[in-house]
Order: structure tokens, then sequence, then C-alpha cells
């Protein structure tokens, strides 16, 4: 067969114009993920645990409950700053460290941490009564 000059030129752009959509297709990066996660932990210490555990809400949100020795993933969140609460807590027990709200900076393809430390102590007796003590 013979290759007259027009015809190698339009093999020669043929070739070309393949090279460069295999190189192109070649750099498709798979651009990650865009999207991050909060690990939520409660640790909770002492005598009389509270009964039903707490409820963890991100940015206000409506509660997810949680137990007294417990972790929880919260998924799907952009990058961005978020506040976590704890809240349900029984009043014989006390959250340490910095209360019941703390901030979680969350980065894409990342995990950031929460942990809520909960001391509680024996509940005071309920019901009636109310008057002096008897010597």
């Amino acid at each position: 067969m013979k290759i007259y000059p027009w015809n190698k030129g339009l093999q020669l752009l043929v070739i070309g114009a393949a090279t460069l959509t295999s190189i192109a297709c070649g750099d498709d990066q798979n651009p990650g993920p865009v999207d991050g996660s909060i690990l939520v932990g409660s640790i909770t210490t002492g005598t009389d645990f509270d009964g039903d555990g707490y409820l963890v809400s991100v940015n206000s949100s409506q509660g997810t409950p949680i137990g007294n020795l417990d972790t929880i993933w919260v998924n799907a969140l952009e990058p961005g700053t978020y506040q976590v609460g704890l809240a349900g807590v029984a009043p014989n027990c006390v959250v340490g460290g910095e209360g019941t709200t703390r901030e979680a900076i969350v980065a894409a393809g990342d995990t950031a941490e929460v942990l809520f430390e909960v001391a509680c102590e024996v509940a005071p007796p309920t019901g009636g009564g109310g008057g002096e003590p008897v010597p």
C-alpha cells in the first residue's frame, strides 16, 4: 500500500488526537471526599447513672440519643465549625471540662472527635416530706 503525503498527514493527525484524548482522560482526578464526620463519645463515671442516657445535637439540631458509655457518628457534614451539645443530663450528673457545648472543626474526608465526660452522684430522694427533720 502506498502512503500519499496527504494520507500521512491525516494519519499523524488521527494519532495525535488519540494521544491527546488518552492523556486528557488520564488526568481526570477523583476529587476525593468532600464531607467529614464528627465522632461523639460519652463517658459517665460515679454512681447512679442517668437512666435514659443523653441527647447529642449538632448546631442545635434535634437530639440524637447516646448512652452513658457510648459513641455515635454524625456523618455527611460539610467542612466547617460545628457546635456539639449534650442535653438530657440528669440533675445528679455534671458535665466536666468545657460544659455541655463543644466546638468541632470538620475537614473534608476527616473525623473530628468530641468527648463528653459526665460524673454522677447518688440522686437525692424524691417525694413528700418537706417538714423539719425530727431530732
